[in-house]
């Protein structure tokens, strides 16, 4: 039988992830199994940018349904989840900060326009959407409680005790990316209005601020380019780069404290240096906590960068 001829194509869900630079899709067949995935740029720097990303994500998935080999159509899809980089509440966006959305827009009202009423639409914040990703696609119930760190263009924090995701009254809860831990006179300003958040020292950006603002100069264009210099042996870098994960491992050390999860998972475009990152962040977090010698594993997430869309659909 082939790969195809064993799919459920009888209905399809579609997993939508929004991330600054561009919104990943992935689609899944009835038995919610991965088959296809196609991206487009995010239009974050359009006028009215909630409205301009939602005509786009919309758009593109019409379009797949237009030229696609599964034999997908818009009457077809039974279910549209939706990863975005910002509070929920109740399926509603609140604001999403780093991609210019600056206030509540009904996307589920959208898509039913678009797609018709009966399709399911479920919206999550992107990192809870992650966490859930790899707690149901890649551990499988083998832990009850889990934290997933993204550390991407920004950073993302997804919190799961036994097996709940944690969201809060408002959609904040978790939301550890914004907790402010640089506390000094000239702490970078964060794109939520604080000074000093933990997104403005680790992750994509924050490791080259923090090499930028140690050392004077703006050579440091992203963590992939301090981590290079790091591993091979640059000190500057290195102080650089445990300095940044220093402030990282002081927030999981209050997650620890609080929920105490199994396992954290390390995710986002950091994570591709694997145990030589995993392993500074442990370092430093066996250096804050004294109450307990029982630590949460700290790996590697499998999904990457398909995490979202995998857990915008899980719940469809």
């Amino acid at each position: 039988m082939s790969k195809k001829s064993s799919l459920n194509l009888r209905k399809f869900y579609i997993g939508v992830d929004v991330g600054g630079t561009s919104i990943k899709f992935g689609v899944f067949d009835g038995s919610k199994k991965f088959i296809d995935k196609f991206s487009v740029v995010t239009q974050f720097r359009e006028k009215n940018a909630e409205k301009a990303i939602v005509a786009e994500m919309l758009a593109a998935i019409e379009n797949y349904c237009d030229n696609n080999k599964y034999g997908v159509t818009k009457s077809k899809i039974a279910g549209i989840g939706f990863a975005i980089p910002g509070p929920v509440v109740n399926n509603q966006v609140l604001r999403a900060v780093n991609i210019n959305w600056k206030k509540k827009y009904d996307i589920v009202k959208e898509t039913k326009k678009r797609f018709g009423s009966k399709v399911n639409v479920k919206v999550y914040n992107d990192a809870n959407a992650a966490a859930l990703g790899e707690y149901k696609e890649t551990l499988k119930g083998k832990y009850k409680s889990i934290c997933l760190m993204t550390l991407g263009t920004a950073v993302g924090i997804g919190i799961i005790i036994n097996g709940k995701l944690i969201e809060g009254k408002s959609g904040v809860a978790g939301e550890l990316s914004h907790l402010k831990v640089d506390f000094s006179e000239d702490a970078l300003k964060c794109n939520c209005g604080n000074t000093g958040c933990l997104e403005t020292v680790t992750g994509g950006r924050g490791i080259a601020n923090v090499y930028n603002k140690m050392y004077n100069t703006n050579i440091a264009h992203d963590a992939q380019e301090v981590i290079r210099h790091a591993k091979e042996g640059d000190e500057k870098a290195l102080v650089a780069l445990e300095k940044s994960l220093d402030y990282l491992s002081m927030v999981i050390s209050i997650i620890m404290l609080v929920y105490e999860p199994e396992i954290i998972l390390i995710g986002g475009g950091v994570s591709n240096e694997g145990t030589f990152i995993t392993d500074i962040i442990m370092k430093h977090l066996k250096e804050k906590v004294y109450i307990t010698n029982t630590f949460p594993k700290i790996i590697i997430a499998k999904l990457k960068n398909q995490a979202g869309f995998y857990g915008a659909v899980s719940e469809l």
